[in-house]
């Protein structure tokens, strides 16, 4: 069962027309049947979703039933005062074939009495929905349910249809209008059709998170002159944009429609600000149009490298424009000679630099936040550096030492600019005690010892900010599922999967993602991050967003169900859905990908391929060329 919670009634479902309403909604746990998972893993969801009572119910009946056709003479949807683009979406979809049907503000409105009601937005934010959900008999308790989460509830009688599109907050209504629109509604020989729904969606991971880079972002593989191209590069030395400031815009803007759709709310996008691909005026157009669509834009600031504030240009806040005009104020190797292309931490100019640079970065862009990283085991070994060290004590290396500074001052700078903003920085390490000494390896002063475990530094920095630490190290050295929970109040695991920079860009991530996101809450991560740089026109990448956001939002998910009722309606129907599911199975295990099953998996993908109805036969092509190359 994907959903934490189901809605019911006495008459649970309110599937025909005539049934009505005799007891309010409560809140069931997850059906502990469905699990099947490790003691542990299920005892912690049990927890992490615990509810007042527990009833046996069969999913059909109880969550998404068989279509019914939309009808009748009148027809509007109802939305609060921040959904009118939600409003929009489905305004859109639905007009070419339900001609009468409007959007009319819930504000002033009363409850509407058309043939087909459609509420979108919250109850506070829509009273007329608040009023005629109470009115059928119904509650819900949503103090239970976190950011994003989101109600889709349908009720028929006497031929007039009302559906309710209401998230906790205008995010959960953005979640809810897009998965009504794509998976439930459907038009058929020019009627159009609806699931009947009685569920609730609950986010259990709050932070679920792309990681880019501009000039690796190719989302037109079939487009002309889109894409830097650049699909080997260092990211610590990283490339020039080489393409137009349209296409830098196509792309960023296609991630993040793909990314409001799959309920991701945070791109971490390095070179945001590039004169070659617009400036400001870009990156002003980037951060407005993901804030509609509810993706919080999280700049990538650097100081060793990574051009600073302002990536590439002459500009102010630029890395390279200010160490030039300021040579004396750079980092400092351990022989005293100045490092090119970074700052010394402790230069009360380059803080004032980085305080005026933070200022003008909130004032002219909607970011919804920073990530903060140094350069890989960087150590600035000037004298003021040294002393700050000395005075901080402790075991940590070096490098954990200056990072813990740079993101203390910084974070507490962007916390007297937006309170609300999220603060992130890159650990360079995983959490368990094998990967934070590996990574104190050649950090640490000459006969320090050990590296503090745990790290010291997770102390030093302010609690809200948000600790990424790395997992991939953690699955290849075999210590994840780790006994050691993440340190620190704050923090999400980030996956470098599915990127071109670490030559992963032809495998499919399924059993590999499970993994982790099943055992995310229990080592004290709040959320987790990958690339989102690769085209989705690639079967593997677009199979590998699917399922990550799919498991970053509810790591209970059931993937039957999700490949039933989502999957189906890109691969041409259940039947090729569910023989998909074999075949990625076959691909694919918590190792790596599986090269002996290929030809299996290639003998099936052609088998769907036949069942498939018209609509899945592009998908399913580009996935029996995509089997083929792997076989060679």
């Amino acid at each position: 069962m994907s959903q934490a919670f189901l809605l019911s009634g006495v008459n649970a479902t309110c599937a025909a027309e005539e049934a009505v309403p005799r007891a309010s909604v409560m809140f069931l746990k997850p059906d502990i049947l469905s699990y099947q998972r490790a003691l542990a893993f299920r005892a912690l969801i049990l927890l992490a979703l615990a509810a007042p009572l527990l009833l046996a119910q069969k999913k059909e009946n109880a969550r998404v039933m068989g279509l019914v056709e939309l009808y009748g003479i009148t027809a509007s949807i109802v939305y609060g005062e921040e959904d009118e683009f939600a409003a929009n979406l489905l305004l859109e979809f639905l007009k070419p074939h339900l001609k009468g049907i409007k959007t009319i503000p819930a504000k002033g409105s009363k409850p509407r009495n058309d043939d087909l009601v459609i509420y979108v937005g919250n109850f506070e934010a829509n009273p007329p929905s608040a009023k005629t959900f109470k009115s059928l008999g119904y509650s819900l308790n949503w103090d239970a349910l976190t950011e994003g989460s989101f109600l889709l509830k349908t009720f028929r009688k006497e031929g007039k249809t009302t559906v309710f599109v209401t998230g906790k907050d205008r995010l959960g209504t953005l979640y809810a209008t897009h998965d009504l629109k794509n998976y439930y509604l459907r038009v058929e020989m020019g009627r159009v059709l609806l699931n009947e729904l009685n569920l609730a969606e609950r986010a259990q991971l709050k932070y679920r998170w792309f990681r880019n880079w501009d000039y690796r972002t190719n989302w037109e593989l079939a487009g002309a002159g889109s894409g830097s191209g650049s699909e080997s590069a260092d990211p610590a030395k990283p490339d020039p944009y080489r393409n137009t400031p349209d296409a830098y815009l196509r792309d960023l803007k296609k991630t993040v429609d793909v990314m409001s759709e799959r309920r991701l709310n945070g791109l971490t996008l390095w070179g945001f600000l590039r004169d070659s691909h617009g400036g400001v005026a870009a990156a002003q157009e980037l951060c407005r149009y993901a804030a509609e669509r509810g993706v919080r834009i999280l700049p990538g600031i650097g100081v060793t490298g990574y051009g600073g504030i302002f990536s590439e240009g002459d500009h102010a806040f630029n890395f390279n424009a200010w160490t030039k005009a300021h040579p004396e104020l750079r980092a400092v190797d351990r022989a005293g000679n100045f490092l090119d292309g970074t700052l010394c931490l402790e230069k009360p100019q380059n803080r004032q630099w980085y305080r005026e640079g933070l200022q003008w970065l909130y004032q002219n862009f909607r970011i919804g936040g920073i990530s903060l990283e140094l350069g890989p085991s960087f150590v600035c070994h000037s004298e003021d550096c040294k002393k700050a060290r000395q005075a901080m004590g402790g075991n940590d290396p070096d490098y954990s030492k200056d990072l813990a500074r740079l993101t203390g001052f910084v974070a507490e700078e962007v916390r007297k600019l937006d309170p609300k903003s999220w603060v992130s920085y890159l650990t360079g390490t995983g959490f368990d005690v094998e990967s934070i000494q590996t990574s104190a390896r050649g950090a640490m002063p000459v006969g320090q010892g050990a590296a503090a475990f745990p790290p010291e530094f997770i102390q030093r920095i302010p609690e809200f900010a948000l600790a990424q630490w790395e997992l991939e190290p953690m699955l290849k050295a075999g210590s994840w599922p780790s006994p050691f929970k993440a340190p620190g109040k704050h923090g999400l695991g980030l996956l470098r999967w599915g990127t071109a920079a670490a030559k992963s860009q032809h495998e499919l991530y399924w059993k590999r993602v499970e993994a982790v996101a099943h055992q995310a809450i229990s080592s004290n991560l709040e959320g987790l991050a990958m690339y989102g740089e690769l085209s989705p026109d690639r079967p593997n990448i677009e199979l590998s967003y699917l399922i990550f956001s799919e498991l970053a939002f509810n790591p209970a998910a059931d993937l039957d169900e999700f490949f039933r009722f989502r999957v189906s309606r890109l691969y041409g129907g259940e039947e090729p859905a569910r023989r998909l599911m074999k075949i990625v199975q076959l691909l694919e295990d918590e190792t790596g990908m599986l090269p002996a099953n290929y030809d299996e998996a290639l003998r099936l993908a052609r088998q769907a391929a036949e069942v498939s109805d018209r609509s899945g036969k592009e998908r399913w092509n580009r996935l029996i060329q995509y089997v083929e190359k792997l076989k060679k």
